[in-house]
């Protein structure tokens, strides 16, 4: 059965419940068992402080890659902008889709705006998330993604100005359900109820897919004021806030006690662009769900037979807990790499990374774009993005500052 438009993700006894469970499990993470950070080789690894942070405020990747770095059998839709096809950070990550592909010429995917493979980034919002989920560690190259073997599924849905159409959106979710998918990175939203996007989420889950999708940046309470996919009432649903580099809910991040489920660095984060840096640092809840979708991907390389429910479960019930994300979202929790796939975060150990001097020039965050009514949009505060178009009814939009 199918909630009307008016449905969210409210609280239930049923919800309770697992929070109550969950509580229990965080708990519980205590006393795991502590192993040697792995460091990547990467030489601006020092930059992602969101991997690996001297004040902890961090996923504790290093700790979790002592026990996996990925597989290569797991498929991440990143459902976004594309992706820079010239990278190196990607060589060998890309999913190809054989019925796109043509003899020596490959699609990465499918671009539902033109409506044929050809997935390259026109925008750079889709490359900077892409690059935190899944960047190729030990290349030489300037950064690391948080699963290093996973294939990359692109499925462009916003086009050069950063807009798009959720009914696109919609038929992206069923494509990667359908071609093998455990995992979709969603770092937009919409304000405008979408049926056929909760179909297809829904869809995802009876096919085992976590979709994991941003918060939004308004600063503004999902319980009271929702947003989609994240205040649909599905189980396969993991909806990501970000943190600063103190700890705290960033400024600009949506909360809400029933509808956000955990948090991630959203602040000042580093990683792939399609400039001619070819690296800009950005901000927003776009850049916390990739972190969040790598430890999902981590844990399905670990536990394919899991199901959708088993791996969001599991990244809400072994979150590091903060006391600025209690009450404000349903774990209470930073996501922790390591914890999820079974050991201790990083404490002394984790801190002691020396990085080189970078190489590249930083590109600050300016400031937040409002959001408009009726508007879907991906959920980044970018440094430097093409001027985004006037708002129509329906569109799909990064929001990105100009």
């Amino acid at each position: 059965m199918h909630r009307s438009p008016a449905a969210r993700r409210a609280p239930r006894s049923v919800r309770l419940q697992v929070e109550r469970l969950d509580e229990r499990l965080v708990l519980s993470a205590v006393g795991l068992p502590t192993v040697a950070p792995s460091y990547p080789t990467d030489p601006q690894f020092g930059r992602q402080r969101g991997l690996n942070d001297p004040a902890d405020v961090d996923v504790d990747a290093p700790e979790a890659w002592r026990v996996t770095t990925g597989s290569a059998a797991t498929i991440v839709a990143v459902i976004d902008s594309g992706i820079d096809l010239k990278s190196p950070e990607f060589k060998g990550r890309l999913w190809v889709n054989p019925e796109a592909s043509k003899r020596g010429r490959p699609a990465y995917g499918w671009n539902f705006v033109r409506d044929n493979g050809n997935v390259q980034d026109d925008f750079g919002h889709g490359t900077h998330v892409a690059g935190i989920l899944g960047a190729s560690a030990n290349d030489g190259q300037g950064i690391v993604g948080v699963d290093w073997n996973a294939k990359l599924m692109i499925l462009k849905t916003l086009d050069a100005q950063g807009g798009g159409d959720p009914d696109d959106a919609a038929d992206a979710v069923r494509f990667a359900a359908d071609h093998g998918a455990r995992v979709i990175n969603a770092s937009w939203a919409t304000d405008e109820y979408s049926q056929d996007l909760y179909d297809a989420i829904a869809y995802a889950d009876a096919k085992g897919v976590v979709v994991v999708t941003a918060a939004g940046n308004d600063a503004s309470n999902l319980d009271v004021r929702p947003l989609f996919p994240a205040t649909f009432d599905l189980p396969n649903i993991l909806v990501v806030a970000a943190v600063d580099p103190s700890g705290g809910l960033a400024s600009f991040s949506n909360y809400g006690a029933s509808a956000v489920d955990v948090a991630a660095p959203g602040v000042d984060v580093y990683s792939t662009y399609t400039s001619k840096a070819k690296y800009t640092t950005l901000s927003g809840t776009s850049m916390s769900v990739p972190y969040v979708t790598g430890v999902v991907s981590l844990l399905a390389g670990l536990h394919p037979d899991w199901s959708a429910e088993q791996l969001v479960d599991r990244v809400k019930s072994t979150v590091r807990p903060l006391a600025s994300l209690a009450g404000v979202t349903t774990s209470g929790g930073m996501v922790d790499a390591a914890q999820a796939v079974g050991v201790a975060g990083s404490g002394p150990h984790g801190d002691v990374y020396s990085a080189p001097p970078p190489t590249t020039q930083r590109v600050a965050a300016r400031g937040l774009r409002p959001v408009r009514a009726r508007a879907a949009r991906a959920t980044a505060a970018a440094s430097f993005p093409p001027a985004a178009p006037a708002f129509r009814p329906g569109m799909m939009r990064a929001a990105a500052a100009s």
